[in-house]
């Protein structure tokens, strides 16, 4: 079984390493615009860059995170998995703890902000959450869902950026 789990983290070696490298190269390009722009993030809300700018870094980590877990054959699969399971709960505890719902309520922002800000994060977190699960029980469509979640979390941190 350990010999299958390798073999898959190996096909998937080359996608993982560039997601890696696009989160750390996105992950510096915020840290370069919010240190270029201090007044401009200083003279707004604290609370509202707490909400909406701070998970754009999270999510930008959390892809790193996860592809250097996948990308470091000596982690056994089990460990693997409740990475991406507690991560996983970790960050859902962590977007609500920005309480972006509210900023969102309380600026009058469009549905459209509700959806890139709000419901997409949870549910890339909820299926990090679901591809750690399945890499708990051998399913064959866990490193797949992993990767795409990923992607979707690269997306989404640039959207939102």
């Amino acid at each position: 079984m350990e010999a299958m789990w390798l073999h898959q983290i190996e096909q998937w070696h080359e996608f993982f390493l560039l997601c890696g490298t696009a989160a750390v190269t996105l992950t510096g390009a915020l840290f370069v615009v919010i240190s270029l722009g201090p007044s401009v993030i200083a003279a707004e809300n604290n609370a509202g860059v707490r909400a909406f700018i701070s998970p754009n870094a999270v999510y930008f980590t959390t892809v790193l995170v996860v592809s250097h877990a996948l990308l470091t054959a000596a982690l056994p699969q089990e460990l693997i998995a409740w990475l991406l399971i507690v991560g996983a709960l970790a960050c859902i505890i962590y977007l609500i703890s920005t309480r972006s719902l509210r900023r969102w309520k309380e600026n009058n922002l469009s549905i459209l902000d509700w959806i890139w800000y709000i419901a997409l994060p949870y549910i890339a977190y909820l299926l990090t959450l679901a591809g750690g699960i399945g890499i708990l029980r051998n399913d064959a469509r866990a490193l797949p869902l992993t990767a795409a979640t990923m992607v979707f979390l690269l997306v989404i941190g640039i959207r939102n950026a």
